[in-house]
C-alpha cells in the first residue's frame, strides 16, 4: 500500500467509484456493510444445512437397513406426464423457488424428488416463449423505462398479469434482454452527474425527456435509451427502505438544500454523494438515500412530462 496516494476504484457490488489507498480492496464503504451481511447469512444458512444433513446421517445410521431394498422408481413416460399436468398451474402463480415446487409436488404425487426434478429438468433449463409475447414484453417494458413508470404491482407483474402469461416467463425475458444491452456503468462519474444535473434542469422547464435524452446521448455518444436507463436508476429501489426510518422535517430541509448544493455545482465532488450529504447533515446515509429518492419521485410525478417518441 502506498502511502499518501489514493486509488480511483469501480466497486465491484454497486459500480461506484470510490478512493482509496488500498488498490486491492474491491469494495467500497457504502456496500462494506451490505457484503459483510450477506456473507454472514450465507455462512449461518451453510452451518445450518450442514447440521441438517448431520443429523439426517446420524439418524439414518441408527435405524436398522431393511433386509431387502426396494428397487429404485423410474422415470417413465407416464410418470412424466402427470408430473407436468400437476406442474401447470404453477406457470400462472406467483413465482417459486424450484425446490418449493419439486418438494410440493413430490409430495403431493408421494414420488422422489429427484424424479420431479428430473422431468422438469428442461423446463428449467429453458422456458419456450413465442417470438411475439416475448417482442411484446421487452417492448413494455422498455417503455416503462422511458416513461420513468412504475406501476403499483411492478413493472413485470404487470406485464405478465396484461399479457396473460407467468410472471417467470417475464422475468426471464426481460433479465436476458438487458443483458444485452449498454450498461449503467459504462458511463463514468461526470455523465452521470451532467444527466442528473440536466435531468432537474428539464423538470424545471417543462423540457420533454425524449429531448434531453438525444441530446445527452450526442454529447456522451451513446444511445438515448442508455441515458433512460440511468434516469431510471435514480428513482429505483424506494421499496428497499421500507424500515428505514423517514427524516423529520428538518433534517429532510438540511439532505434537500445540500443535494441542491451538489447539483449547483460545476461538477461531482469526490466523496459520494449520499457520504458527503451525511457528514454535512449528521442524517444516516440510507436515510440520505431514502430521502433523494422520494424527492426524485416527488419532482417527476408533479412535473408535466410530454411522452416521449422516437426512443
Amino acid at each position: 500500500m502506498n502511502k499518501g496516494i489514493n486509488f480511483r476504484i469501480e466497486c465491484g457490488e454497486c459500480g461506484r467509484t470510490f478512493l482509496t489507498p488500498d488498490r486491492k480492496k474491491k469494495i467500497c464503504p457504502r456496500c462494506v456493510e451490505i457484503v459483510q451481511e450477506r456473507e454472514a447469512w450465507r455462512k449461518r444458512e451453510k452451518e445450518i444445512e450442514e447440521k441438517k444433513r448431520a443429523e439426517v446421517k446420524k439418524q439414518a445410521a441408527s435405524k436398522p437397513h431393511p433386509p431387502v431394498s426396494k428397487p429404485a422408481l423410474s422415470l417413465s413416460d407416464e410418470l412424466k406426464e402427470r408430473i407436468f399436468n400437476e406442474f401447470e398451474p404453477y406457470r400462472h402463480q406467483e413465482p417459486l423457488p424450484w425446490k418449493e415446487i419439486h418438494r410440493a409436488l413430490a409430495q403431493k404425487m408421494k414420488v422422489p424428488k429427484r424424479l420431479v426434478g428430473e422431468a422438469l429438468r428442461d423446463e428449467r433449463r429453458r422456458l419456450i416463449i413465442p417470438k411475439e409475447t416475448r417482442e411484446e414484453i421487452i417492448r413494455r417494458y422498455r417503455d416503462y423505462v422511458v416513461r420513468l413508470d412504475r406501476p403499483p404491482q411492478g413493472r413485470r407483474k404487470t406485464i405478465a398479469a396484461d399479457l396473460g402469461t407467468t410472471f417467470r416467463a417475464v422475468a426471464v425475458t426481460v433479465r436476458d434482454w438487458k443483458s444485452e444491452q449498454c450498461s449503467v456503468r459504462e458511463l463514468n462519474r461526470e455523465q452521470r452527474f451532467r444527466i442528473e444535473k440536466s435531468y432537474f434542469q428539464a423538470l424545471r422547464t417543462r423540457r420533454p425527456l425524449a429531448d434531453l435524452a438525444q441530446e445527452m446521448a450526442g454529447v456522451f455518444g451513446t444511445s438515448p435509451f442508455h441515458i433512460f436507463r440511468y434516469l431510471d436508476l435514480i428513482h429505483d429501489g424506494i421499496e428497499r427502505f421500507k424500515k428505514v426510518p423517514d427524516a423529520t422535517p428538518e433534517e429532510r430541509k438540511a439532505v434537500l438544500s445540500a443535494y441542491a448544493e451538489y447539483l449547483a455545482a460545476d461538477s461531482p465532488p469526490e466523496p459520494f454523494l449520499h457520504n458527503l450529504i451525511a457528514a454535512n447533515t449528521g442524517v444516516t446515509p440510507q436515510t440520505v438515500h431514502k430521502t433523494l429518492l422520494q424527492y426524485r419521485l416527488e419532482c417527476l410525478k408533479e412535473a408535466v412530462i410530454c411522452p416521449p417518441r422516437g426512443m
